[in-house]
């Protein structure tokens, strides 16, 4: 009996036997090892598989190569179907009255050279009808036709669908992330999400890690903290400030996501929580700071006043440390901590009262902390002094019922956060 085998990709070694048969071991990529009695063999073909195909989808890198040159409107191959494997970065627009999904993909979850899918159905051609069922970090593999589309966007054209999925869990590095020491201890509660963005964070060292965190409250619409890390390599000037507006939080689900802008014609600035000035090393990390998540409603004179000299007193501070761990936000538990509320109906979010930062110093001798607590108010005088908020860590906490830096040792824990406010002020330069 005659069989002819096609082999992709594989490492061949072949056995002969001292007795009567040969047999050749075919050992797979993936571990198994396959043994063909050469005997029962009549012909040996190898043929490298074409690339984009099921069977060998394009790498994201690779699909890009192959649309070089392509001209307006020209389909790639001819209009035939093409495979490419790759993460979910960004999901663009969610459509459930016309059942698709426009999102961008990469090699990694961190990528910077994305391909754009438009208007996608889901696996097995089915239509999207919630907006869950793809995520940011979900792996996928997209079948369709590819277009140069009016020359200015490769893309994936509409009809394209998903012959694989693998969903992205973010269990694991929510884990990692919540044993950093700039988090607060989590509060409490169904309603509150843990929402952590990972991003290249220098664009030209290439270092890649975690961005910022926030804890979202869904309920209340509305996060009760951001908190991040600043050093060296974080604090070059690598990027422009982003310009694309207030985007929803790409790394949290498409169901708490902002219909429209609460903030429009509300009276009030988006607040940044992480400042974009805080994240100039590369572009994907400074529009990150610029997600709805990472707001707080503030009035003008607050936010470009003493919030401003607050921001501008941290970075400074950062230059002085080897790390600093932060976390600040504004008060939303309380009814007694609140100015009121901005939007309409569903759409309401809190607006805070109070605003507080806590700081983390970490240098070759040890830690030391320091809190700033600051009422949201429009009539702060021009030369308002960042030293009239400082608060030690411990008072911060009563005043906020959060618990910060719980992840020190104990000791160390207590000490930094019940220093006297004088030799705060004097060890902070204050």
């Amino acid at each position: 009996m005659s069989k002819k085998f096609l082999f992709l990709s594989l490492f061949i070694s072949t056995l002969i036997c001292a007795q009567a048969q040969s047999f050749m071991h075919i050992h797979s990529k993936n571990g198994t090892v396959t043994s063909v009695n050469l005997e029962e063999v009549e012909e040996i073909t190898f043929v490298k598989s074409a690339k984009g195909t099921a069977e060998n989808p394009y790498t994201i890198a690779e699909l890009l190569k192959a649309c070089e040159g392509l001209g307006t409107d020209e389909l790639l191959k001819q209009g035939n179907e093409v495979y490419a494997c790759g993460i979910v970065t960004k999901i663009k627009e969610v459509s459930v009255q016309y059942g698709n999904i426009s999102y961008y993909i990469a090699d990694r979850q961190q990528g910077t050279e994305t391909f754009f899918v438009y208007r996608g159905n889901l696996l097995d051609k089915a239509r999207v009808t919630t907006g869950t069922e793809l995520s940011v970090g979900d792996t996928v593999v997209v079948c369709g036709q590819v277009k140069n589309y009016l020359g200015k966007t490769l893309e994936f054209i509409a009809g394209n669908y998903l012959v694989k999925q693998r969903r992205y869990n973010p269990d694991d590095i929510n884990k990692k992330a919540l044993q950093r020491l700039e988090f607060p201890m989590s509060a409490e509660g169904y309603n509150n999400m843990l929402v952590v963005h990972t991003a290249k964070l220098n664009d030209v060292t290439g270092e890649e890690g975690i961005n910022y965190s926030v804890e979202w409250d869904t309920n209340k619409r509305a996060q009760r903290w951001s908190c991040y890390q600043m050093y060296e390599s974080l604090l070059q000037k690598n990027a422009s400030r982003y310009q694309g507006g207030y985007p929803n939080d790409v790394f949290m689900p498409v169901t708490y996501h902002f219909a429209s802008d609460p903030y429009v014609k509300s009276g009030y600035d988006h607040g940044h929580i992480l400042p974009s000035a805080d994240r100039m090393a590369s572009t994907q990390s400074n529009e990150q700071t610029f997600y709805m998540t990472n707001m707080q409603p503030q009035v003008h004179a607050f936010n470009a006043g003493i919030w401003e000299k607050m921001e501008e007193q941290v970075r400074t501070w950062a230059w002085q440390f080897d790390t600093l761990y932060v976390c600040k936000g504004g008060t939303i538990d309380r009814e007694d901590q609140l100015n009121g509320y901005i939007g309409t109906d569903d759409n309401l979010i809190p607006v805070p009262k109070y605003f507080f930062m806590a700081v983390l110093g970490k240098t070759p001798s040890g830690y030391t902390a320091i809190g700033l607590w600051v009422e949201h108010r429009s009539d702060y005088p021009s030369n308002a002094s960042v030293g009239d908020y400082v608060v030690n860590i411990r008072d911060l906490e009563q005043k906020t019922g959060l618990n910060f830096f719980h992840n020190l040792p104990d000791n160390v824990e207590e000490s930094v956060e019940t220093l006297p406010l004088s030799n705060l002020k004097n060890v902070w330069g204050m």
